[in-house]
């Protein structure tokens, strides 16, 4: 396949003193405003079943507002508060105790709103509420996990990460953790786990099983130890794993998230405009990462129509979130020195994936909170596992999907060509240029970009071009603008670029 397009886990920030704010009073905040009976017709937030999650700028100030400036909260509006301090936002700090007064305030007749049935489940969890068991609250998550739907199954897994960045998290320690209180039946494999309640010698945790479903378990107290939530290459612990088809096969795990969690390199997308040969207009939409403020790093062949036409009418970056605004040019480009477009119609997968890799220069700065590391991929094969984030074409226009495959090592490269791992997960159109991730010594690290998907009767998966010693040095260069000559990059002949895009080919 020619092309793949490719934001959360989410953004999340910690939760100091949560054991006292638990108990503490929740009522003191509750200041709100009278509404019309019109005015708490709608809910700010999206419903249960609508592809989006959050908010934008626009309407959480208007929900800033009203709180505020209120006297009384009708339900509706107190539901949307819960959710919004749920999940804060770059203007609103997440406030685990908030959300939950908000969440009792929009209770109606003592039953709590469908859309907020996700949340009475992971305040249960959180040791909050015990409307039912914790036992009853996990089988919610289960099911929806379970459901085979999709979008239910993202949103029951975002919850959870979210819950579970807001809480105590602790390695499983010499302690161990178990499956039952009387610490007699150990889980074996759990790297870590979020703390759900402590009690007086031991603790109720929450892990993550091989297939990433959440499950409750026991520790005991002072087994562990807590380390900063930074450590992981996600911020939270569930993600979709299943089992891999096989030899020839790919399993589509792939899991909507709808902001990047810290630890993930900022993402876009790269839209390339083309007049192809037979004088046809193409236009392809690729994933980037940011490298620094004003470098992002994707596949060579988002440069190409599938042709192989080189007359390139316009190239921009599609930051997030996406808007006009945000659409900024591409004033030059490093190409790997041995990528041909050609290789692709001849089917020369060594050449055409092993050198798949390009670094483009925007006309104006991004902010970027971290500069990412590179790094080679670990020396063991297989490779563990390595995530992504991108926006495929089969899915709704620049929404953010994650991924978590395994990586094996399925072609070495040719002498000034990268090695070409095979991975054993699906993915689309639209996803390429992503930056594959390995946590390498508890960081994430960039170890590739995602180029094609090789099919044929022997093997059918993507595949990604791995950074080496020597690419990870000419990125450096490239970035810092030193005067020296990359080895392993060429620039590439921009000249034909276009200042500006069509409106109509923008979001």
């Amino acid at each position: 396949m020619h092309k793949y397009r490719l934001k959360t886990l989410l953004n999340f920030s910690g939760l100091g003193l949560q054991l006292i704010a638990r108990r503490c009073v929740l009522g003191v905040f509750l200041l709100s405003a009278s509404y019309s009976s019109a005015d708490c017709e709608r809910s700010v937030f999206p419903k249960s079943a609508s592809p989006e999650l959050l908010v934008g700028a626009d309407l959480i100030a208007e929900l800033l507002a009203a709180e505020k400036g209120a006297a009384r909260l009708c339900p509706v509006r107190a539901q949307d508060l819960a959710q919004l301090y749920f999940w804060g936002s770059s203007s609103v700090n997440v406030n685990l105790v908030r959300s939950y007064g908000y969440a009792l305030k929009s209770r109606t007749a003592e039953r709590w709103g469908y859309d907020l049935r996700l949340l009475h489940s992971a305040f249960v969890l959180a040791d909050f509420d015990q409307s039912f068991s914790p036992e009853e609250a996990l089988r919610h998550f289960q099911r929806e996990i379970d459901s085979g739907v999709a979008l239910r199954r993202d949103k029951a897994l975002a919850v959870l990460n979210q819950l579970s960045s807001l809480l105590p998290y602790s390695t499983a320690g010499a302690g161990g953790v178990f499956k039952d209180r009387d610490f007699r039946q150990p889980y074996a494999d759990v790297d870590g786990v979020v703390i759900l309640a402590r009690r007086e010698n031991h603790q109720r945790v929450l892990v993550s099983d091989a297939q990433g479903m959440p499950q409750l378990a026991w520790m005991p107290v002072g087994g562990g130890d807590q380390v900063p939530r930074a450590q992981g290459a996600i911020d939270g612990l569930y993600v979709q794993r299943r089992p891999t088809l096989g030899a020839t096969g790919a399993e589509d795990s792939r899991q909507q998230v709808w902001r990047a969690p810290q630890s993930a390199p900022s993402t876009g997308v790269l839209l390339s405009r083309f007049r192809q040969r037979d004088g046809s207009l193409f236009e392809s939409r690729c994933t980037a990462s940011q490298l620094s403020e004003q470098w992002l790093i994707s596949a060579a062949h988002c440069l190409f129509a599938p042709d192989g036409s080189r007359q390139i009418l316009s190239l921009r970056y599609i930051a997030s979130p996406f808007a006009l605004a945000n659409s900024i040019a591409v004033t030059r480009v490093w190409v790997h020195r041995e990528h041909d477009s050609g290789d692709q119609t001849t089917g020369n997968v060594a050449s055409y994936s092993g050198s798949d890799i390009a670094l483009f220069k925007l006309a104006q700065s991004l902010p970027i909170n971290k500069r990412p590391i590179l790094a080679a991929p670990l020396a063991n094969n297989p490779v563990n596992w390595v995530d992504s984030f991108a926006y495929p074409s089969d899915k709704a226009r620049h929404s953010l999907w994650f991924s978590r495959c395994r990586a094996s090592l399925w072609q070495r490269g040719e002498p000034a060509l990268s090695d070409i791992y095979s991975l054993d997960c699906f993915s689309h159109e639209g996803q390429s240029g992503a930056a594959l991730l390995q946590t390498i010594s508890g960081t994430p690290r960039i170890i590739g970009v995602l180029s094609s998907r090789i099919h044929n009767e022997k093997i059918n998966k993507p595949i990604f071009a791995a950074l080496n010693a020597g690419l990870i040095a000419d990125i450096g260069r490239v970035i810092a603008d030193e005067a020296e000559i990359p080895v392993n990059f060429r620039a590439y002949n921009a000249a034909t670029i276009l200042a500006d895009v069509a409106p109509e080919l923008l979001p």
